[in-house]
């Protein structure tokens, strides 16, 4: 009986070598990068109205956020990120330290380190932080029809062209940018109360920013995507928010 060694080798090396190109590229798409939160200074200053600023404490900042941003979610199609795990610091603080910049860098209030300093507490709940990736179904056919191309055109015969297809699609997943739909999403309530705890000023925004890039199907960087939309979103949350605080201030 004769064995065709060269092909039973060729057919090791051929599966040998789309298993390690498949773990290379799968393992492509697990983030595990510690986030910062690198936050803009505010360069608007509000304009003074020749009296003294009010003086405010910044008190509890709640994280409402639903389970599915706290935990991040979803895989190529669709994905909620980051998750908690990945963030170098807590969200609540994270969001503390913005609007604490932005309150005082505008010169709207002059804040003070203790409650009873100041003429009113200002608290704060986060009900969204979080960024969203979401792929067109073009982005999973096309490394599919790329890899049937090569395949046919480089295959000796149809059991090579089929090998030859597989292999190609499979490098192209982790190899071809294909388009992405980036989004980040802030929405925050703030509240108000006087020294005697009663709710004087509430609002809620959001803050929303839009982008379309392109990535390899298997890409996931989302240290890169957080840094750059999360802070621009929470810039516009808080713009919202200290715009209508100060019609109130005005007011008073």
């Amino acid at each position: 009986m004769n064995f065709d060694t060269g092909a039973g080798l060729r057919t090791w090396t051929a599966a040998l070598l789309l298993a390690v190109i498949a773990g290379a590229v799968f393992s492509a798409g697990c983030s595990r990068e510690v986030i910062d939160f690198p936050y803009a200074d505010e360069r608007y200053v509000y304009p003074e109205g020749g009296v003294d600023l009010v003086r405010v404490h910044l008190g509890s900042i709640v994280d409402l956020r639903p389970e599915d941003q706290r935990r991040g979610e979803g895989h190529f199609a669709g994905i909620t990120y980051p998750g908690d795990e990945s963030w170098a610091r807590p969200v609540t603080d994270i969001y503390r330290d913005a609007l604490a910049r932005d309150l005082t860098q505008t010169r709207l209030v002059e804040l003070t380190p203790l409650p009873s300093q100041a003429t009113y507490v200002v608290e704060a709940e986060i009900e969204s932080f979080h960024c969203r990736a979401e792929r067109p179904a073009m982005g999973f056919v096309l490394p599919v029809l790329a890899g049937a191309v090569g395949g046919f055109a480089l295959g000796d015969d149809t059991s090579s062209r089929l090998k030859r297809t597989a292999l190609f699609g499979l490098v192209s997943y982790g190899a071809m940018p294909m388009p992405l739909d980036q989004s980040a999403e802030v929405v925050v309530s703030l509240t108000m109360r006087d020294r005697d705890g009663s709710v004087v000023w509430e609002r809620t925004c959001l803050g929303e920013i839009y982008d379309r890039v392109a990535e390899p199907v298997t890409s996931r960087r989302d240290k890169l995507y957080s840094e750059r939309y999360l802070p621009q979103a929470v810039k516009r949350a808080n713009a919202c928010l200290l715009g209508q605080l100060r019609q109130f201030l005005s007011s008073e």
